[in-house]
């Protein structure tokens, strides 16, 4: 009879830090709110090349009606209301890798987040109420902070961070 040997664990890849490639990753998502913060200090202290070449991304993420833009010290945010708590929800979020939701729990909250936030749109879209920041900011988190909590759990687990 013969026996299989038995599976033989990969050698690690010379130079590999797995704890190293879990916080650069993390810190990638963290990165999203300092970028949002560094946008706004620099339009805020009249730095218009630099906020000029922060902001550029945002074009791209974002429609940035100013009656859904969100001012902080008067100063606009880069992001919509929403999209604020969308982008920053999740950065957050995965940055700590927090919550770590179960699975069932995972798909019960971004169900939940997804009804919540179209809910709020479509009723603001229809007119049934007005633009509303701390709706729409919530609605954005609601759908947002669970999976950004998701992405932050899986790469500090797949990473060895975590067990």
């Amino acid at each position: 009879m013969i026996e299989a040997a038995p599976a033989a664990t990969p050698p690690a890849v010379a130079g590999w830090n797995r704890r190293a490639a879990a916080l650069a990753a993390r810190a990638s998502f963290g990165l999203i709110a300092v970028w949002v913060a560094a946008d706004m200090a620099a339009r805020h202290v009249g730095w218009t090349r630099l906020w000029q070449v922060l902001d550029l991304p945002f074009w791209f993420v974002c429609h940035r009606m100013p009656e859904r833009v969100l001012s902080v010290l008067g100063t606009p945010m880069p992001l919509c209301s929403r999209c604020a708590g969308i982008w920053l929800g999740l950065s957050v979020s995965a940055a700590i890798a927090r919550p770590d939701l179960p699975r069932r729990a995972l798909r019960i909250a971004v169900a939940s987040g997804i009804v919540f936030l179209l809910g709020e749109l479509v009723t603001q879209d229809l007119g049934l109420h007005p633009v509303y920041h701390p709706t729409r900011f919530l609605s954005g988190l609601l759908l947002a902070v669970p999976l950004g909590g998701a992405i932050g759990s899986v790469i500090a687990r797949e990473l060895g961070q975590r067990p």
